[in-house]
Formats: C-alpha cells, structure tokens, sequence
C-alpha cells in the first residue's frame, strides 16, 4: 500500500469525522450540510477501500492461480461489509437529499433526529472497526480482513439497517404541517 494513498484515506477518514460531530452538535442548515459532507466523504474513503481489497486479492489471487470463481468468491466475502456499509450510507444520503425541504423547514417528527444522530454513531463505529483493522499487517499483505472484525462489521452493519429503515419510515410517513413539540 503506497504511502499517498493511505494518508489520503486517513484524511478522508478524519474528515468525516469531524463532519460528522459537528453535524450531531449543530442544527438546521448546519447540521443538513455537515451531514450530507460527511456521508459525500465517507463513499470516497469507502470506494478507496474497495478499491484496495480489489487491487491485493487480485494480486495474491493470480499469484496462487486460483480460478475464476474462487477469485470472485474470495473478492465478494471481502468486500461483503464494505458494500453493506457503502448501501446504508448511500441510502441515507438518498433519503437526506430527497427529503431536504422537510427536514430543513422541521417539518419532521423529533424522532428523526435522534435516529439520525444514532446511525451516525454506529457509522463511526463501523468506521472505527475498519480504521484500527485495516492498517494491519495481516491486511496490508493480503488484503483480507479477519473474520471476527467481518462480523463485528456486519453486526452494526444489521443495526444500522434498523436503524435507516426507521428513518426513512419517519421521513416518509411522520411528516407534520409545522407543529412542533413544546419544552416548556
């Protein structure tokens, strides 16, 4: 793995981040742009780990002769919690983008929010599974992750579905006409 492309990634990675705490922070207008910069960046860095696990499964598979659908087998078992990652946070952006005027305008159960802030946190502990296991040695050479890292991927993986369905089922069922709940 060439030097320039892991610091690229790691930026990306701190990026969003930071993209996304002040999207968890903040409200309004705020919170809806971090938050679309945030998912818009997390797919970069994602692409570009997919991008590297395809690149070294080539390379150690054509190096072992293996056949075609043992290589594609092998690519597809890899990428499996990357592109569950890549399908939430892309439906997400789907359903943010789509439901922009809504959402801006508050027009929105307050459960929204708390959902929303809850598949940020479980992105960012995907994202942190991800940061701490793929700079390993065992993945850099090979370009496999472990399968217990696997699992715990497609674990959090699960509950960020529940968790984006709920959210689209607010936004697309509990929409209100402005009335909004009184903290007095």
């Amino acid at each position: 793995m060439e030097e320039w492309y892991v610091n690229i990634f790691k930026a990306l990675i701190s990026g969003t981040i930071i993209s996304f705490i002040i999207s968890v922070f903040t409200s309004g207008a705020t919170s809806y742009n971090s938050s679309i910069a945030g998912f818009s960046i997390l797919i970069l860095s994602i692409m570009m780990i997919l991008t590297m696990i395809i690149t070294k499964v080539l390379k150690t598979t054509s190096s072992n002769n293996g056949s075609t659908t043992q290589l594609m087998i092998t690519i597809l078992s890899q990428l499996g919690p990357f592109l569950l990652m890549l399908l939430i946070i892309s439906f997400i952006l789907y359903l943010t983008v789509t439901y922009k005027t809504p959402i801006l305008e508050n027009h929105i159960s307050p459960n929204y929010h708390t959902f929303s802030n809850i598949t940020i946190i479980l992105i960012l502990v995907q994202l942190s599974i991800v940061y701490t296991n793929i700079f390993t040695k065992e993945f850099i050479s090979s370009g496999k992750l472990q399968p217990m890292t696997s699992s715990m991927l497609y674990a959090v993986g699960i509950l960020s579905v529940a968790s984006t369905i709920i959210i689209y089922i607010i936004l697309k069922y509990f929409r209100t006409d402005g009335f909004q709940v009184s903290n007095l």
